[in-house]
């Protein structure tokens, strides 16, 4: 009985989801996703963190969730040994690294005990990178009156996270973990006030330790209906609805509700699971103090590089002048030489015509005068 009345009520739910979209309150848009394998390789913004995902905000900027940095290795491994690859990538192998400069983790962060139901606070981190991974996507965070927006025009939310597909993947080699491929889920956002009517609809209510904050729009998850369902793995990830090339980030995977996270085939679950998402808690502001730090960064390169640029022209302007005095010197020398030269054959002309000494030729009538440091005469001729 205990198993029918779950079924029943959980049917309910599925049937006041139905209601609600024929009569316009909401519409949920599905599609095959992270789990049940709509393969996203080459998105320009999902990355790999550890066995994890983050989304690559800006060329330096990567967001993630606080949670995930705590479990592999927290912020003295990430700011010491941590690197970060190019977007969209399933292996690892052969691809550059982009060293990890600074996490952000808000103070207020709290950690999750799931088993307990318990939520984490704040759950958010910014990865600040060393170098630019380049981009060809821009992002920028959603605003409340375009959150608004989304909720009423039902526009496509898409999340793109690296987490396993299959409840039967937990546990695997790390390798394996660190060359999967990234997925994609595809749903829609609901505002604050559906969110608060779901809970009140779902079955036995929201679970015991959870806590709505004010404000928190939502992101339903249907895995008992095989679509768009979160899985191990794509914590960190961001949704985003994406209009005119440009990707509008809501929030992170952090919070919320994750019922049914990827349980293995032969389990059914009969539940809708929510993510929620409010990026005008946190978000912006992490966003704006990493910003400062690439700016920073920045500022400090370039004046490193106009100093290296200045150093290095010096030292060819110092190669040039040594060049122009070697070549002056040379060219001095040369004449100098030259002169030497022209005054010695001088002298010889001078001091061989000083020891010139003229003789008398002839021959029959035929008379000539001969001159030389040694003269003689010319064949047929006699000296006289």
């Amino acid at each position: 009985m205990r198993v029918a009345s779950r079924f029943l009520r959980s049917l309910s739910v599925i049937l006041m989801l139905v209601v609600a979209i024929s009569c316009g309150s909401f519409s949920l848009n599905y599609a095959s996703a992270v789990e049940f394998g709509q393969d996203a390789t080459g998105d320009p913004n999902a990355v790999k963190v550890g066995g994890a995902s983050g989304f690559l905000y800006s060329e330096r900027i990567v967001l993630t969730v606080g949670h995930v940095i705590e479990s592999t290795g927290g912020i003295a491994y990430w700011e010491s040994r941590g690197v970060i690859y190019q977007p969209g990538i399933s292996s690892v192998v052969g691809r550059k690294e982009y060293k990890v400069k600074k996490v952000i983790i808000p103070n207020t962060y709290s950690a999750p005990d799931y088993t307990k139901g318990i939520q984490a606070t704040d759950d958010l981190a910014i990865i600040v990178l060393s170098e630019d991974i380049p981009i060809t996507k821009k992002s920028v965070i959603a605003n409340e009156e375009q959150m608004k927006r989304f909720v009423r025009d039902q526009s496509k939310v898409e999340l793109v996270g690296y987490g396993i597909t299959n409840g039967s993947q937990r546990n695997r080699p790390w390798e394996e973990v660190i060359n999967r491929p990234p997925n994609k889920l595809t749903s829609t956002l609901i505002s604050p006030e559906m969110v608060l009517q779901f809970y009140k609809d779902y079955p036995n209510g929201l679970p015991p330790g959870y806590k709505i904050q004010p404000g928190n729009y939502g992101i339903i998850q249907h895995r008992e209906l095989q679509q768009s369902h979160l899985c191990d793995g794509d914590s960190g990830s961001a949704f985003f609805v994406e209009e005119n090339n440009v990707r509008y980030v809501l929030g992170m995977t952090g919070q919320g509700v994750v019922n049914n996270n990827c349980p293995p085939p032969v389990t059914s679950y009969l539940s809708p699971s929510m993510s929620w998402v409010n990026p005008s808690f946190k978000l912006p502001e992490l966003i704006k103090a990493a910003e400062k730090i690439v700016d920073e960064d920045k500022k400090a390169e370039l004046a490193k590089t106009e100093a290296n640029a200045a150093a290095e022209l010096r030292a060819k302007q110092a190669a040039d002048a040594k060049v122009a005095a070697e070549l002056k010197a040379k060219q001095e020398a040369d004449a100098k030489a030259a002169a030497e030269l022209k005054a010695k054959q001088e002298a010889d002309a001078k001091a061989a015509l000083s020891k010139k000494t003229t003789i008398t030729c002839i021959k029959g009538t035929s008379v000539k005068k001969v001159s030389g440091g040694n003269p003689s005469c010319p064949t047929g001729y006699r000296k006289k």
